[in-house]
């Protein structure tokens, strides 16, 4: 947030004194008296000027930088403002007194440039403040996270576009406390960060709105997946840890909100229309997917990478080994096609347009993506077949092939079932109503088909095949509403309403059912989500600076099948519906400018439905024959919880630039519609009552922000800090323990979803960049220094572990001990030509012990989790700006080619090897 200066309080330093020791620190004394002469110079001249409609501010601060005189000022008391731009011939005072006419503020001179101030008001207006001044210019969302008491991060459309990746979830990567779940599969994102994910621990907005859905994916565990096409985001905030604000609600690990495109993104500086067309060609790929049965990797051993039976050779007739051949473990020479790597067989494109009028901003874009099966990298822990082990018997010889690496798929081979393709639309407006208020609207489809590779088919039953595609459509509609009238501190009001529809069909292999003695439905759900939220800003000045924040937030989800596989029993899909109502406050209190105090308050309750009938044993104690026809009358599960919880935080900046902070943060997650409702592998059951879970973080840090340190034009960003997070009541899936009733809910005697005692994260985070210029660096780190997962129950030696719980969902969600990430650029011939080099570097996971497993305690070891080895991936970037309207990028992912499972994979899926990507954006 930007310092607002304000009269000081009895018995502190005068303001003016402090501007001279500000102007001493920054190095700027000696020269400010000369600096004030050259800025009189430049105010003087005539110069022309043609700048178009838009924000007061934005447009204040274009006309500041073509004048080439300094001004700063408090953009939040701009917000809200609009102006028509300025046209023809002005100096540098007539255009900003052209600017701020009937803006409610003047230019008031202040050093070598201006400020801005309250224009005096008629005796019957409002009473006037003092003088708004800042001593330094907005804050950049990049910057955000360097002047905040927590830890976060910015992803801006300029990282997305250089980092755009094979999968959606490739824009995180780099970032130090953020992982992606199943990254290669579905286009979908399930966003963890610092070990929490999924089930709305970490939502993910989309101008506001929730649209998670919940994936079964089987044994293995679940996948929350929300949508979005990158080439329409401007700009990704990350929170790590809970947040007070309206949207916030139930986020115990983070929130992750995204903006679509706004003019600001399309239209060039100055003019009022924008033309923006996009296009990659893309290697490494089939380019189209593979014909439905093709397999990759080898086959099945009898296991996961272990030792297998039933395979013969030297046998004394043909008909005893028939059956039994080793033909049948080695893949087919089909999927070894991998192309040459700067042969692109797949592309994205995407054209956006926008649009500014002086009441009317209007945004219309479109995006599409098809990509075919991707390769696997060659170097690195590729699988390996052993054929040693043998033993001699009267007609044949047995033969116990072990399968070593990280996969069965071999390196260098086509991944089936890795193809994507997406087509998105959004069609977005904003309305500058009277009275300095705003409405935004917009609407967001994203459909695509994807090939889906089952976690348990990978791991268990050794067939990796292409199947039909799944497919999802989801829908988006927000409606944004701001007031905030010019001089008014205590109005700042905004509103939010917003709808996501998403329809999703995903496949399943029919071979794995199969085999375990049952059928194969498809998973086809409708999912619908409504929400609301109010929020309003005071601020008060009496006291020093204080900001109050509250507000209101509410959100009705159901579930229902979408009618395929109208033959499955209705248990087998989830039915329910769920409503979540939240009311916070917070409040932000400078008593001097070096101290800032903030606490609040968070009440929220929830109560859900599941439209499913618990199924019940005739000898369950929960069965009742009220109606007579001899059968258990049907029960429906229902769950209702409330809390509150609470938030405080204290910063300290002895020096401009120089914090240190340290937080205390509760929150609380009410049980997921997921959660509270029955479907295949996992329900609630009638004797376990789920609880919220309940969040308690704490973190201290410091953070350095600096332009100027070594040479006049560089910046100096650092940020570290070190947290301990705990969950309590965590919620997830996991086995009955032996005194618990097994009577009722779907696989109730195989699974169950309970709260376990507590999970705990805590560690260290380390993040920084320094620009100067012609070099730039950007680094990131987080070390975790305790992992635990804990559960106080049967089959279990040890109540803690530092890597899972049989049956469970977090299992597949711990991330490693550590991740780095490093990347250093260069800016060459004037700046046009960009290019660098980013390492992610990647720990292993927590290995499972070979005896006393947890997680395969109770016979349960389909949902054993997915070990990866650490790996480090290089990407090449270069980026060449022909003019100013034509722009060429060069990417070259996973330059080494190496061979490697992504952390957090639910399934043996490798990622993609060295991938080449050219693209070319043009802008009018």
């Amino acid at each position: 947030m930007p310092f607002h200066a304000s009269s000081p309080p009895a018995g502190s330093v005068p303001r003016a004194l402090a501007a001279i020791l500000l102007a001493a620190f920054l190095g700027t004394g000696p020269g400010l008296a000369a600096a004030a002469e050259a800025g009189a110079q430049l105010a003087a001249e005539s110069r022309d000027y043609a700048i178009g409609p838009g924000a007061l501010g934005d447009v204040l601060a274009q006309f500041a930088a073509q004048a080439g005189v300094a001004l700063s000022f408090d953009p939040a008391q701009l917000a809200g403002l609009r102006s028509p731009g300025l046209h023809g011939r002005y100096t540098a005072r007539q255009g900003f007194e052209a600017l701020l006419a009937d803006s409610g503020y003047e230019l008031e001179a202040r050093g070598g440039g201006y400020s801005l101030r309250l224009a005096p008001q008629p005796p019957r207006a409002v009473v006037e403040l003092g003088t708004v001044h800042v001593q330094a210019d907005a804050i950049k969302p990049e910057d955000t996270p360097y002047r905040t008491a927590g830890s976060s991060s910015y992803i801006s459309r300029d990282d997305i576009e250089r980092f755009r990746g094979t999968s959606v979830g490739d824009i995180f990567q780099g970032t130090p406390g953020v992982l992606v779940g199943e990254n290669r599969n579905s286009g979908g994102l399930d966003v963890n960060i610092r070990g929490m994910q999924g089930q709305g621990r970490v939502p993910v907005l989309v101008d506001g709105a929730r649209q998670e859905t919940t994936v079964s994916r089987g044994y293995s565990g679940v996948s929350s997946r929300s949508y979005v096409d990158p080439d329409l985001i401007g700009g990704i905030e990350i929170n790590k840890g809970p947040t007070l604000s309206a949207q916030g609600a139930g986020a115990v690990g983070g929130l992750v909100s995204m903006r679509t495109l706004n003019v600001d993104d399309i239209v060039r500086p100055g003019e009022t229309i924008g033309l923006r067309l996009r296009g990659s060609a893309i290697g490494n790929n089939s380019g189209s997917p593979s014909d439905p049965g093709t397999r990759s990797g080898y086959g099945s051993i009898g296991g996961p990478l272990s030792g297998g039976t039933g395979f013969r050779t030297d046998c004394a007739s043909p008909g005893l080994c028939e059956g039994h051949e080793l033909s049948s473990i080695y893949g087919t020479d089909a999927t070894m096609d991998r192309p040459g790597t700067f042969t692109p067989k797949s592309y994205a494109g995407s054209l956006a347009f926008a649009k500014r009028w002086e009441k009317v901003d209007l945004v219309a874009a479109y995006a599409q993506r098809s990509q075919g099966n991707y390769y696997a990298g060659e170097h690195g822990p590729t699988p390996a077949l052993d054929l040693s082990d043998t033993a001699p018997d009267a007609f044949w010889t047995n033969v116990y092939p072990k399968l070593s690496g990280a996969s069965r798929v071999r390196g260098g081979e086509r991944v089936v079932n890795s193809n994507y393709e997406s087509k998105s639309t959004l069609l977005k407006t904003r309305l500058y109503l009277p009275d300095d208020q705003e409405l935004e609207l917009s609407w967001l489809r994203y459909r695509s088909t994807y090939g889906q590779l089952m976690p348990s088919q990978l791991i268990w039953f050794g067939v990796i095949e292409q199947t039909e595609n799944s497919k999802v459509t989801a829908d988006t509609y927000t409606a944004k509403y701001h007031w905030q009238p010019a001089g008014n501190d205590y109005i700042d009001l905004r509103a939010n309403l917003w709808m996501t529809d998403t329809d999703s069909l995903n496949r399943n292999y029919s071979k794995s059912m199969a085999l375990l003695g049952g059928e194969s439905y498809n998973s086809a759900e409708k999912y619908k989500r409504k929400g609301l939220d109010l929020t309003n800003t005071m601020r008060f000045h009496q006291w020093g600076e204080i900001k109050l924040d509250y507000g209101v937030s509410a959100q009705w989800e159901n579930i229902g099948t979408t009618g395929e596989d109208a033959d499955a029993p209705r248990y087998f899909f989830r039915n329910g519906t769920r409503s979540e109502y939240s009311v916070f406050a917070g409040l932000q209190w400078k008593p001097v400018d070096s101290l800032t105090f903030e606490g609040g308050l968070r009440y929220m309750r929830f109560k859900s439905h599941d439209d499913n009938a618990t199924v019940i044993n005739n000898d369950s104690r929960y069965c009742f024959d009220d109606d007579g026809d001899g059968q258990c009358d049907p029960v429906y599960y229902a769950n209702r919880k409330s809390g509150t919880t609470p938030m405080l935080s204290l910063t300290w900046e002895p020096l401009a630039g120089l914090q240190f902070y340290g937080s205390y943060a509760e929150a609380m997650r009410m049980p997921s519609l997921f959660e509270s409702s029955s479907g295949f592998s996992a329900a609630p059951t009638l004797d376990s009552n789920l609880r919220p879970e309940h969040a308690y973080n704490r973190e201290i840090g410091v953070n350095y922000l600096k332009d100027g340190l070594w040479k006049s034009h560089d910046k100096f960003r650092l940020k570290l800090a070190y947290f301990r997070n705990t969950v309590r009541d965590y919620l997830t899936r996991t086995i009955p323990n032996t005194w618990e009733d097994t009577s009722t809910g779907v696989n109730s005697g195989f699974f169950r979803m309970r709260n376990i005692d507590k999970a705990t994260f805590n560690g260290v985070e380390l993040s920084g960049s320094y620009d100067v210029g012609y070099l730039f660096t950007q680094f990131g780190a987080t070390r975790y220094t305790k992992i635990e997962t804990c559960l106080t129950g049967s089959y279990r030696r040890e109540p803690c572990t530092d890597y899972g719980i049989a049956a469970s969902y977090i299992n597949n969600m711990i991330p490693p001990n550590w991740h780095a990430s490093l990347l250093v650029g260069a800016r060459l011939f004037d700046r046009k030509l960009t290019l660098g080099l980013r390492g992610t570097f990647m720990g292993q996971r927590n290995r499972v012990p070979e005896y006393d497993n947890q997680t395969a305690t109770g016979g349960i070891a389909f949902a054993s989790p997915i070990e990866w080895h650490a790996y480090r991936i290089y990407d090449l970037f270069a980026s060449y700006k022909v003019s100013d309207r034509l722009s060429i990028d060069f990417n070259i992912d996973n330059l080494t080619d190496r061979y490697y499972l992504d952390a957090l994979s639910l399934g043996m899926v490798p990622a993609p090897g060295r991938t080449a990507r050219l693209g070319v954006t043009l802008q009018f």
